[in-house]
């Protein structure tokens, strides 16, 4: 994703579809349909919102506006890229006009060819999972992650979780013992001999306890 943002500056069509994809968490079905009037204003804060194709118009996405969602608008705007009716799709007679998903996705990811991102893996809805992990790593609840992606079945997101949480065990785990290992000091395990200490030296520098002579004799 670095490498296509650093490709497609702020104001390209390419960047517009990428962070369309980016901040707003939307499957290829709906992404390619979203446009102007999907966006509302909610609780004083600008929200994209969207009744999904997966759930046939009975679950709607609501996510405010990523502020550099924002700006990525503000760019495309001014540069005459985006659309009254959608954002991106194709041009015809000076209007921007929706694409089918198929069209779309062939789009992008000739984009992301150019970047140097030609993976097969690489693709509109890798961008949806990779912003999937960085809500689980960024501490959202289930409730907020299903709001927010569409789902409406907790074992959709349930892998993103488990496997934040896993690696963020294993890395504050180590902090611990970090911490732990710098606490400790050497002498903590080195014996002090004692100053009455009952046992004598003999010639050869062997240490003899009483005890060990009684039991010679």
């Amino acid at each position: 994703m670095a490498m296509y943002r650093a490709k497609w500056p702020l104001g390209t069509e390419a960047r517009l579809m990428f962070d369309i994809l980016h901040y707003t968490f939307l499957r290829l079905g709906d992404a390619h349909r979203f446009g102007p009037p999907h966006l509302r204003q909610i609780v004083r804060k600008m929200a994209v919102q969207i009744a999904t194709e997966k759930s046939r118009g009975n679950t709607t996405v609501t996510v405010p506006v990523h502020p550099e969602f924002a700006e990525s608008l503000r760019a495309a705007r001014a540069a005459g890229i985006s659309g009254a009716e959608v954002f991106t799709g194709k041009k015809f007679r000076g209007r921007v006009l929706p694409m089918n998903k198929k069209a779309r996705a062939m789009k992008f990811k000739k984009y992301a060819v150019l970047a140097g991102a030609n993976e097969p893996k690489k693709s509109c809805h890798g961008v949806r999972k990779a912003r999937a992990e960085v809500a689980a790593y960024a501490d959202c609840t289930e409730s907020q992650m299903m709001a927010m992606f569409g789902w409406t079945d907790p074992k959709m997101l349930a892998h993103y979780i488990a496997q934040a949480n896993r690696e963020k065990l294993g890395i504050s785990g180590m902090e611990k013992i970090v911490a732990f290992d710098q606490s400790q000091s050497l002498d903590d395990f080195m014996e002090v001999p004692e100053a009455n200490s009952m046992a004598t030296p003999t010639a050869n520098g062997v240490v003899t306890f009483p005890c060990n002579i009684r039991k010679k004799a």
